[in-house]
């Protein structure tokens, strides 16, 4: 989708510089990563259109994701046990060129934003898995998941954003044996128990007219509270 009459994109270069550290024992793991991605020429939406009117993706000179990724884990005993993760990161792209199309005069107004942060890009990552088996063939599992706000296009402004949200999930399997099979596993699930209104991705196209911008925009809503049932059998 390149403008054949611009500037043509080339290459991303990457550099990904990362240390880290994991501890475990018998009942306790911990691990820290700290890291750094540095872009050069990532290709991003801009704004900008090809002589047909399509958004093409287009070389920023500088971009950059850094953060710590940490991750723990704990057996409490030999029925319950804890597993979470957590991202914390910052994600931007230095020198930023916004288009927008403008319809009063044709063409598209360029509009220098210095530095802003990526899209679809959380700051906050994390996650949670707290396990219980009552029984030796049995586990049931309570999952929760949190992503922050995500900005839905690289301007970094909060009137084009996806809000951050908190689900939560509990699953439970049970496992047994018979003449005919090796094992057969009965799953449940109850999604998104708490029934969160939510989205994780949306589009936005941005205009300006009669002097002023507006935004035609559409988010896509994920399922309340779903269940979802299922058996596997082994040989």
């Amino acid at each position: 989708d390149a403008d054949p009459n611009g500037k043509q994109a080339v290459q991303e270069i990457l550099f990904d510089w990362e240390a880290g550290y994991t501890l475990k024992t018998r009942s306790v793991s911990a691990g820290a990563n700290l890291y750094f991605m540095d872009y050069k020429n990532q290709l991003v939406l801009t704004g900008e259109i090809n002589d047909v009117g399509s958004p093409i993706m287009v070389n920023v000179d500088k971009s950059y994701r850094a953060g710590i990724e940490l991750q723990a884990g704990w057996k409490i005993s030999n029925m319950v046990e804890w597993n979470a993760n957590a991202t914390f990161s910052t994600n931007k792209i230095k020198n930023f060129t916004e288009y927008v199309d403008d319809w009063d005069n044709g063409g598209q107004k360029t509009t220098e934003l210095g530095t802003t942060n990526i899209a679809f890009s959380p700051n906050v990552i994390a996650s949670s898995l707290f396990s219980v088996s009552p029984l030796d063939k049995m586990r049931i599992s309570f999952v929760s998941s949190f992503v922050d706000k995500q900005y839905i296009d690289n301007s970094g402004s909060d009137d084009r954003m996806i809000d951050a949200y908190f689900v939560n999930n509990l699953l439970a399997d049970y496992s047994f044996t018979t003449k005919l099979f090796s094992e057969i596993t009965l799953h449940a699930q109850v999604n998104n128990i708490f029934n969160e209104m939510y989205e994780t991705n949306a589009w936005v196209y941005s205009y300006i007219l009669g002097g002023e911008r507006y935004k035609m925009d559409g988010y896509y809503p994920q399922a309340g509270i779903h269940f979802m049932f299922g058996v596997d059998f082994r040989f």
